[in-house]
């Protein structure tokens, strides 16, 4: 009898337990999420489920306990009316467990913030949830990719007020949450993102304060598709690190920037300052500590990926000139540099070293090259044909292909073999993932494999099509990758709206090898490492091509 009146007391005090602001945004994050995409009453779009979230915080942040809570909670299970049992509905332990590495449904019964009552409607409802296309996450065909079109964008709002800041950030981490192949792969639980940056969205008051927590809410999926643009094209994005910009570019090597291009008006630069001109410093701050400093706004799915993309804010700045300090002769060097508006620079920035070279040629009477970032479909038979009596074709991937991988793959295979499997969301179970194609290449008729070697050339420039196109060319009996680690960023892009006029990506289809290895985060690694050097951007040097000509004449 004690024990019992134990029990009884614990639970009592439970529910009398107070509430932080943020544990109740948490929980009303979590709730209405599962709503939108369990409910049947909810998941059809029928209803203003935005509005019935701005409608809901006043009461949820008003709640003093569990119990005020929870009844809040119930008082709106009520309202969208009563649940008919699902006879089809799967259960949990139906799924194999290889589809739901990232369902995470234990805040249902959460009873530290859900009342006992309300924790057994939700667990009902879990258990007879909808079953038809949803609304507001509708899967595309034939890839399994996703469209959230019908989330409204709100691109009136140049700022939205607390409550659509709240639901920019709401809406986004439920669409990671159901709807991210790689949840799994994140380097800290997705849970620990709501009560991190609630207050951060709450007290982000200013245009350019709302953005930079948007930037950081978008680099915690670790995913190089996490790009952010605007519906609006005045609005200026990224803009808090400055409008002006250094005159050159410039690769990260050894927690270093080494310039690798010079802009047009180069000649009113000091003469020391050129092409292989080492920067360990920027207006005082280290080439490292300013990478650091970004990093928490930068959607990277691995390393290379990273600094390939800090290549382009780290000369970023408010000031008419920066100051460098420069690595020459063995000493450091500080000096003044002018700096330009964006729109100053040329339009064709940061190119992949590959756009130098033609579609294709003969680097030697033996050695066939092949760009693939210029090569279109109708010239794929041609170019192909052209190289066919070459000892080996060296195929450029460090760009972004023209969805040419099939038609390049007829000629490498000599039957139909399988390079790719490909995983989408099981709207049976939102949260949970199936096999939804394999991806096969299949030889031209009659079959032609071409005979020589095969050489491919990778590096951090080389993602998403990119990725899967050196994935399908690992099906030739003799092929080879040099170069460094791809970016490690593959599938479909999905676009998500946000208030104020934005939208950003990630990628929305799982992409996997035959035998379940993974890319996404990873990269693919080449056979045959090489990495640029001082000395040879100094040179000029494609050190990548140059050891993929040496490989060739070595055998």
């Amino acid at each position: 009898m004690r024990y019992l009146f134990v029990l009884l007391l614990l639970s009592v005090s439970a529910v009398a337990q107070p509430l932080t602001q943020t544990q109740k945004l948490v929980s009303l994050a979590k709730l209405w999420g599962f709503l939108k995409y369990y409910h049947p009453a909810v998941a059809q779009g029928k209803l203003d489920w935005d509005g019935q979230l701005i409608r809901l915080l006043p009461a949820v942040q008003q709640a003093q306990d569990v119990q005020q809570l929870s009844t809040r909670y119930q008082s709106l299970l009520d309202e969208l009316g009563p649940l008919k049992p699902c006879r089809k509905c799967l259960s949990q332990t139906e799924i194999l467990a290889e589809n739901q590495p990232n369902l995470d449904l234990s805040f249902l019964t959460d009873s530290l913030v859900f009342s006992s009552p309300l924790r057994h409607r939700l667990s009902y409802l879990r258990d007879n949830h909808y079953q038809g296309d949803n609304y507001y996450g509708k899967t595309l065909k034939p890839q399994a990719a996703l469209s959230f079109e019908n989330e409204k964008a709100y691109d009136q709002m140049a700022l939205p007020n607390a409550d659509y800041r709240l639901l920019a950030l709401f809406r986004y981490w439920n669409v990671i949450h159901y709807f991210y192949p790689y949840k799994y792969a994140l380097d800290t639980n997705w849970r620990e993102v709501l009560p991190k940056l609630i207050p951060l969205f709450e007290q982000a008051t200013t245009p350019s304060a709302y953005q930079l927590v948007l930037y950081q809410l978008t680099a915690s999926i670790q995913d190089s598709h996490g790009v952010m643009s605007s519906k609006d094209p005045a609005r200026c994005l990224r803009c808090n690190l400055g409008r002006l910009w250094l005159p050159f570019e410039v690769q990260l090597l050894n927690n270093k920037a080494v310039i690798t291009r010079l802009y047009s008006d180069s000649l009113l630069l000091p003469p020391f300052l050129k092409i292989g001109t080492i920067i360990s410093h920027i207006d005082g701050e280290t080439i490292q500590a300013r990478v650091s400093r970004l990093r928490p706004y930068v959607s990277a799915s691995t390393p290379q990926a990273l600094l390939r993309d800090m290549r382009g804010l780290i000369g970023a700045g408010l000031e008419k000139q920066a100051s460098l300090t420069l690595e020459l002769t063995g000493r450091d060097t500080t000096v003044l540099v002018t700096c330009y508006p964006y729109r100053k620079l040329g339009t064709n920035l940061f190119l992949p070293i590959s756009s130098r070279y033609a579609v294709s040629s003969w680097l030697t009477d033996q050695i066939g090259y092949v760009n693939m970032g210029k090569l279109m479909a109708k010239q794929v038979d041609s170019v192909i044909s052209a190289l066919w009596g070459a000892k080996a074709i060296i195929f450029d991937l460090r760009n972004y292909p023209q969805d040419t991988y099939g038609l390049v793959g007829a000629h490498l295979v000599n039957k139909t073999l399988p390079f790719a499997r490909l995983t989408g969301p099981d709207k049976r179970f939102p949260g949970t993932f199936q096999e939804v194609s394999q991806v096969e290449l299949s030889p031209s008729k009659p079959p032609r494999q071409y005979p020589g070697k095969v050489i491919v050339l990778i590096n951090e420039d080389t993602q998403s099509q990119a990725e899967f196109t050196a994935m399908s060319f690992r099906l030739h009996p003799h092929v080879t990758f040099v170069g460094g680690p791809t970016a490690g960023a593959d599938g479909n892009m999905a676009w998500v709206p946000l208030p104020g006029g934005y939208r950003t990506a990630f990628s929305s289809v799982g992409v996997y090898y035959p035998d379940g290895r993974e890319t996404q985060r990873i990269g693919i690694f080449p056979d045959i490492l090489v990495q640029p050097t001082v000395e040879g951007i100094r040179q000029d040097q494609d050190e990548v091509l140059e050891q993929a000509k040496r490989l060739l004449v070595d055998r």
